[in-house]
């Protein structure tokens, strides 16, 4: 199951998702709790517009490794982009529980809070991103989150 993961990963890489699909199709086969081929055919499964069929792939991994911050976050990222945005909040909020330094959930969940025109809370996710994108050294990421405090702090 292992060795049809990792050349899923590969096929995943080099952007023959359909591939890498296949594979881990293979290694879930195999190994019908391998969270990691679960988690990973979501993210494929995300890359080929499948957006209900990665969150179903990240229910399973989640299911079967519930502290998987990564397919909390992904999981999260899915729903938002399906407009089911109290789901995607409570994904980025056990994404953070799971991980406190998971400065791109606090980024993502402040965008989904800024939309949803919660500007005090967008504001204090995206301040904390912004703190850990410093000491993580992503200063692109750091401007990012910097930038959307001064923009949501404006009259």
């Amino acid at each position: 199951a292992q060795a049809y993961s990792h050349r899923g990963v590969a096929k995943c890489a080099l952007g023959r998702n359909q591939d890498a699909i296949a594979d881990y199709d293979q290694a879930i086969k195999l190994d019908s709790n391998h969270a990691f081929a679960y988690f990973c055919r979501g993210v494929a499964q995300y890359a080929l517009g499948r957006k209900e069929d990665a969150i179903a792939d990240y229910d399973r991994a989640i299911k079967l490794d519930s502290n998987h911050a990564i397919a909390y976050y992904n999981r999260g990222y899915a729903k938002y982009a399906l407009g089911r945005n109290q789901d995607a909040i409570a994904d980025y909020d056990r994404a953070i529980q799971l991980n406190p330094n998971y400065a791109d959930a606090y980024k993502n969940r402040g965008n989904l809070k800024s939309t949803l025109d919660d500007k005090q809370s967008a504001i204090e996710d995206y301040q904390k991103a912004a703190d850990l994108y410093k000491q993580q050294g992503k200063t692109s990421d750091e401007q990012y989150a910097v930038n959307q405090v001064k923009k949501l702090s404006e009259p």
